[in-house]
C-alpha cells in the first residue's frame, strides 16, 4: 500500500492525463458532451500540460515526453468534439416519425423531465414509466414535473375540446370524437398515474400542476433537449438541444409557468396508499387527500375505467409512429 501511494505521487500527472483521456473517449463515443463540458476539459488539457513542464524540468528524466504525448491526443480529441459540437444545430426540426426516436434517446439517460400540455395521455402511457424503468436499476433519481389542465374546470376542458374540433382537418379526425367528459377521464388518470409511480419508486420527485390555460404545442424538457410536439407524429416537432441559449431560455419560461399553476400536494397523500390495481375507494380518497372534487357522478365503474388509462394504456400513437 505505501509503495501503491509512493508510486501515485510520483506519477501524479500520468494519472492525471490518463484520468482526462478516459473522460474525452467517453464523451466522444457517447456523444454526449456541450460547450460548457469542451470549454471545462480543454482548460483541464491545459492545467495537465503545465504539471508536466513542471515536473519534467525538475525531474529532467525524459518521462514527461509520452505523457504529453498522451496529453496531445486529448487535445486533439477535444479539438474535433468542438468541431463537432460547433456544426450541431442549436434547434432543428425534425419529421413526424422522427420525433418518437428523440423523445426515446432523451428518456434514455434523463434525471428530469418536465412536460407541459393538455392531458398528458403519451407521458402517462409512456414516459413515465420508461423514465422510472430506466432509473430504477441505478437507484438514480429522477424528478418529474407535469403541467396539465385542471380537470375540475369543464368549462375549461369544454374550450379545449372545442378548439380542436374546430381546428379538425376533416370529417373523420380523431378530434370530432373528443368529449368534455373524455378529457377531464384523461386528465384524473394522469394524477391517478403520478401517484402510483410515486408511491412505487423512492428516488421519484414528481411534481403535478394544474393549469388555467391551454396552448396547441406540447413542451417535453429532459436534461439534453427540449421537444415541442403538436397532436401526434404526423405534425414536425422541433428539438432544440440542451446547454445551448435557447434552451435555457425555454428552461425558464417552463418554470415560469409551472410556478402560476396550481400545485397538487402529492406529498401529502403518499400514506393514502394505493394497490397494483387501486379500487374505487382507494381512488375517492386519493382525490379526496389531493382537494379534487370527482363529479358526482362518477360510479365504481368510472374510477376503474379511469384506472385502466392510468395503468394500462398504450403508447396512443403506436400505429401512427409504425406506419
Amino acid at each position: 500500500m505505501k509503495k501503491a501511494f509512493m508510486w501515485a505521487g510520483a506519477n501524479v500527472d500520468v494519472m492525471v492525463a490518463v484520468t482526462l483521456a478516459v473522460v474525452i473517449l467517453i464523451l466522444d463515443f457517447t456523444g454526449v458532451t456541450s460547450a460548457k463540458i469542451v470549454q471545462s476539459a480543454t482548460m483541464a488539457t491545459l492545467a495537465v500540460v503545465a504539471i508536466v513542464l513542471l515536473r519534467e524540468r525538475v525531474r529532467g528524466d525524459g518521462q514527461g515526453q509520452s505523457v504529453l504525448e498522451s496529453v496531445g491526443e486529448t487535445h486533439r480529441r477535444l479539438d474535433r468534439l468542438t468541431d463537432e459540437f460547433q456544426r450541431r444545430p442549436e434547434v432543428r426540426v425534425i419529421s413526424g416519425s422522427e420525433a418518437n426516436r428523440v423523445l426515446e434517446e432523451a428518456r434514455r439517460e434523463t434525471g428530469r423531465w418536465v412536460f407541459r400540455g393538455a392531458t398528458g395521455a403519451y407521458v402517462r402511457a409512456v414516459t413515465l414509466p420508461e423514465c422510472v424503468r430506466a432509473a430504477r436499476p441505478h437507484r438514480r433519481r429522477l424528478d418529474f414535473r407535469l403541467e396539465i389542465l385542471d380537470p375540475s374546470d369543464p368549462d375549461l376542458c369544454e374550450e379545449f375540446v372545442g378548439l380542436h374540433r374546430r381546428m379538425a382537418v376533416g370529417t373523420d379526425s380523431p378530434e370530432r370524437s373528443w368529449t368534455v367528459r373524455e378529457t377531464r377521464r384523461e386528465l384524473y388518470a394522469t394524477i391517478l398515474a403520478a401517484c402510483w409511480h410515486q408511491q412505487r419508486y423512492e428516488l421519484l420527485d414528481i411534481d403535478v400542476r394544474l393549469s388555467a390555460s391551454y396552448s396547441l404545442l406540447r413542451y417535453e424538457l429532459s436534461s439534453s433537449c427540449v421537444i415541442f410536439t403538436q397532436r401526434g407524429p404526423e405534425f414536425p416537432a422541433i428539438v432544440i438541444a440542451g446547454g445551448t441559449p435557447s434552451y435555457l431560455c425555454w428552461e425558464s419560461e417552463l418554470h415560469v409557468s409551472f410556478q402560476q399553476a396550481r400545485r397538487l400536494r402529492l406529498h401529502d397523500v403518499k400514506g393514502l396508499p394505493l394497490g397494483e390495481e387501486p379500487a374505487p375507494d382507494e381512488i375517492r380518497a386519493l382525490f379526496q387527500g389531493l382537494g379534487i372534487e370527482l363529479p358526482a357522478d362518477y360510479t365504481d365503474d368510472d374510477l376503474v375505467g379511469i384506472r385502466r388509462l392510468a395503468l394500462e394504456s398504450s403508447d396512443p400513437y403506436a400505429d401512427q409512429n409504425s406506419a
